[in-house]
Order: structure tokens, then sequence, then C-alpha cells
């Protein structure tokens, strides 16, 4: 059921390819290829740690906010209707929304990667970390963007919370500047950043920012679910 319903997702969207490809790679790269261009000056730990800034930050304004608005969609009213006439359940077709997008900004994180790697070195890398580090950010970031999307159900009201959750997330953590103001760590995008970059040698290995990490990914996870399982349409639980 969940592949069919990816295909579906990904022709539903061919509408919209223009705004997703731009959304979802052009923009970012970039971003990525005016950062490398302006290095010059920067040693490859500094041009390390603007990247890992970017693979993150990449994935909070295109990856949580598209998801985010496709959530928030499939649970107008109108858009439930239809679905309590069909199959599959909605907590499904989140699933498959969630997958769909995931896919879709691989392609810059690898580019993100394949940099880091080039400038770092695989000796560095502690390559189970680091994927263990962008699968809890791709869940985290996830989870985050189902709980509010199936919440506010209005595409949107969705756009202008996702015009300005991302930008708040982004400005207020070390991922372009380095810092240790202690407000910025009451941002859960602080410490994935912290878990992506230890991961590729860039700072010390700390138990902190992972276990707040997992602890954000579980309570965020623990609204998502209690918002797609809270919505009725024509006296049909979802």
């Amino acid at each position: 059921m969940i592949r069919p319903l990816i295909r579906m997702e990904l022709k539903g969207m061919r509408i919209y390819k223009t705004f997703l490809t731009v959304n979802l790679l052009i923009m970012p790269l970039a971003l990525l290829f005016m950062m490398i261009m302006n290095s010059g000056s920067r040693t490859p730990e500094d041009i390390s740690y603007l990247v890992s800034g970017f693979i993150v930050v990449s994935l909070v304004s295109s990856f949580l906010g598209t998801l985010t608005n496709r959530v928030s969609n499939i649970f107008e009213p109108s858009v439930l209707e239809l679905y309590s006439t069909l199959p599959p359940k909605i907590s499904t077709v989140v699933l498959a929304q969630f997958l769909t997008y995931s896919l879709m900004v691989i392609p810059q994180v690898l580019i993100g990667l394949t940099v880091i790697l080039y400038y770092q070195g695989v000796s560095r890398i502690n390559v189970p970390l680091l994927v263990l580090a962008l699968l809890l950010t791709f869940l985290e970031l996830g989870a985050l963007a189902v709980a509010i999307g199936a919440r506010i159900g209005n595409p949107y009201k969705a756009m202008a919370v996702t015009g300005i959750l991302p930008w708040l997330f982004v400005v207020f953590s070390p991922a372009y500047y380095r810092s240790s103001f202690p407000a910025l760590y009451l941002n859960p995008v602080t410490h994935l950043l912290l878990c992506v970059r230890s991961a590729i040698g860039l700072q010390e290995i700390s138990p902190i920012p992972w276990l707040v990490s997992g602890a954000l990914t579980v309570i965020f996870t623990a609204f998502a679910i209690r918002n797609v399982g809270s919505s009725y349409m024509l006296e049909k639980p979802f």
C-alpha cells in the first residue's frame, strides 16, 4: 500500500514540479555553490562547518516546510471527506508523504556530504554515527511537520507557519556561525547540528545532544500520532 501511495503522491505533485525543483534542489544547491565560491580564505574545517549547517538548514527549510504543507492539505475537511471513501488509512497516507519527501531531499543531502568528504577526508568521519544523526534529523523534523500539519488542517495557514518557523530555527541556531550562547540550546535544530558535526569530526562526541534529539523525536512523534488519530469525517475515525 505504501508504494502505490508514494507513486500517487509523485504523480499528484507533477503540477508543482517547477516549485519543487526550485525549492528542493536549485535554491539549496545555489546556496551551497555560493558558500564554496566564497571559501577561499577559510580552512577545510570551516568549510565543512558551513556545509554541515547547510545540510540541516536545507532540511529545515525544504523538507519540514513542504511536508507540513502537504500534510495540512490532507487534513483539510474536503480532502478528508474524499479519503473517507478510499481504502487506505489516513496514517498510511501520511507515512507515504513522509517517505516521498524524504526521498526528494536526499540528493541535496548527498551533495553536501560529498563536499564534506572532499574537505574532511574519510578518516575523520564516523559513518555509522553520521547515518544515525541524519536518520534522527529526518525523523525529528518529519514528526514535527506531521504534528503541525495535522493540527492546522489548512494549507494556507500552514504556509504562514512554515514561512516563519524555519526562519526562527535557522537564525537562532549555530548553523552558519560559531556560538555557545545558552539560549541557542532551546532550539531543537542546535542539537541536531551538534549530532551531525560530532559525527564528521568537527566537535567532540557528547551524549547530551543525542539524548535531547531522541527525546524530542519521541515527543514530536507522540503529538503527530495523536493529531493524526483524532481526525474524523463522516463519522469515520482515521
